[in-house]
């Protein structure tokens, strides 16, 4: 399985994620490309990652731009993740999450994703919890590919 996972990122925390996700991939035996949505194009990737912080109220512009330009994406299988502090506020927080920057996001997609994640952001220090939880998603999603 060949995944590629893009980013884009503003003080590094979603690039940290970005990169966890890649490693754990790589470690079950994916072959793994991780750049910034910047110097990204659409390759031959079984899976392509997709992730987002949200900065007042919003998604990275570069990353909507990146789903709004990459027409390959239709053909190929994706998933999304997002890191967001509000997501830290209990249900009500998830909730509006969901509701307001998932959507957003996925408004831009131009396939249905094979699965979506939001995990806790940080800004000063990173969240233990959050790298745990980015490990586990990535060996969701190494099952889902692997059930091709």
């Amino acid at each position: 399985m060949r995944a590629c996972i893009v980013y884009g990122t503003k003080r590094g925390a979603t690039a940290k994620v970005a990169k966890l996700i890649g490693e754990t991939l790589r470690g079950l035996g994916a072959e793994v490309i991780v750049k910034p949505v910047q110097e990204f194009s659409i390759e031959d990737c079984d899976l392509v990652v997709v992730g987002t912080p949200i900065y007042y109220e919003r998604p990275l512009p570069e990353v909507m731009r990146f789903l709004d330009e990459n027409e390959g994406l239709e053909g190929k299988k994706v998933a999304v993740f997002i890191l967001c502090i509000v997501s830290r506020f209990g249900k009500l927080g998830r909730a509006y999450t969901e509701r307001q920057y998932v959507r957003k996001v996925l408004e831009h997609l131009r396939t249905e994703p094979v699965s979506v994640k939001v995990f806790e952001g940080w800004i000063l220090s990173e969240r233990e919890v959050t790298l745990r939880k980015a490990r586990l998603w990535a060996k969701e999603l190494w099952s889902l590919m692997s059930k091709r």
